[in-house]
């Protein structure tokens, strides 16, 4: 017991994302039965509330049908009062079905969204351990749940007697009136006290789920010796590095585009190559590429530079020597100064020319 609460003391770091997504792929996450009973019960009492007084009376029909049918009129049932009264008792409670399916799936997506997963349903030898067994019964959440379940029951109890306890008279005397409005009366009694210890109830399942979320991330919790290792494990995967690389050249290139605007021209080769130098005397030496893309790129860079009125210039012979060449945010190797400096040199004289 000493090593085990050693090891809990060491789990000081809060679930990785990568822990709380490989846990929750196993259907490992932090839920309340409670919070899916209380509700449906809630939800399901309201609705009987606002259609009961109808199932009721198609209820009683029914039943008035097949007390008033002989044996004989068994056989001729078809088009019959009875045959009618079920259809319309069915058409009641299928709305009644679908609302409580609805609500059962929504509190539990609620709580922690879609999953779809079959692991909790395989059989694991570890809980047929005998010890494991007895470390739950005497755990603090065995505790809590047991403290959680007696008072609740005490509360009902008390809320339930407390209602019916102003109504005892009228419940009495509901055995002087007709039939049908005697349980019409009863029935109507019942679901309001089923509705309040419901919201009772779904009051207390939020105060459950709220433990079982502090619980959940306390068990899940992590040594700094477990998130290194788990860092490394990370680090080595093919697959993680891919992405990595992947989000990394998309955000080069994000900054790639940003640098286009400010380019001075844009050569091109004239679709498949694009290359942004970007030149200012005072401060360069020499032109620097600020950008450069081949296809959809290249063609993306074009746009960019149209839509900021950056001058676009073919020049396919420089364009295809110069990509190689140069990588972005290098300034342009000295054999292309010449060739170049003509381009900027032909740019400069054109906008002298416009603006004159």
């Amino acid at each position: 017991m000493y090593f085990i609460s050693m090891a809990q003391e060491n789990k000081t770091e809060k679930a990785t994302p990568y822990r709380r997504q490989k846990l929750r792929r196993e259907g490992n996450v932090a839920k309340s039965v409670e919070v899916v009973t209380s509700l449906t019960v809630l939800i399901s009492s309201l609705v009987l509330f606002f259609t009961g007084a109808m199932l009721f009376k198609e209820i009683v029909s029914f039943l008035m049908a097949v007390a008033g049918l002989r044996p004989a009129d068994f056989s001729t049932l078809s088009g019959s009062a009875i045959r009618e009264s079920f259809s319309n008792v069915v058409k009641i409670l299928i709305p009644f079905f679908v609302v409580t399916l609805i609500v059962v799936i929504g509190a539990h997506v609620a709580q922690f969204g879609f999953i779809f997963t079959l692991k909790p349903l395989q059989f694991k030898w570890e809980r047929l351990n005998p010890v494991e067994g007895f470390k739950r019964m005497f755990s603090l959440s065995t505790l809590f749940e047991l403290a959680k379940n007696t008072l609740k029951a005490v509360l009902l109890m008390g809320i339930a007697l407390f209602i019916l306890k102003g109504s005892i008279d009228l419940i009495v005397g509901s055995s002087q009136m007709p039939i049908s409005h005697g349980l019409e009366f009863l029935i109507d009694t019942v679901i309001k006290v089923i509705i309040a210890l419901a919201v009772i109830a779904f009051l207390i399942a939020l105060l459950d789920f709220a433990y079982k979320r502090w619980e959940y991330e306390r068990r899940i919790m992590m040594s700094r010796q477990e998130v290194k290792e788990e860092f490394k494990q990370l680090e080595g995967d093919p697959h993680v590095k891919a992405r990595i690389k992947s989000k990394m050249r998309e955000m080069a290139k994000g900054r790639m585009m940003a640098e286009v605007p400010k380019a001075s021209v844009v050569i091109t080769n004239p679709t498949h190559l694009a290359i942004a130098l970007k030149y200012n005397p005072d401060e360069d030496r020499a032109p620097k590429v600020v950008a450069k893309g081949k296809g959809t790129v290249a063609e993306r860079i074009v746009k960019i530079a149209k839509d900021h009125d950056v001058p676009v210039i073919q020049k396919p012979e420089l364009a295809r020597a110069l990509y190689p060449a140069v990588d972005v945010g290098d300034a342009i190797p000295p054999q292309f100064y010449r060739a170049v400096a003509e381009v900027i040199a032909f740019i400069m004289f054109r906008r002298r020319k416009t603006y004159a």
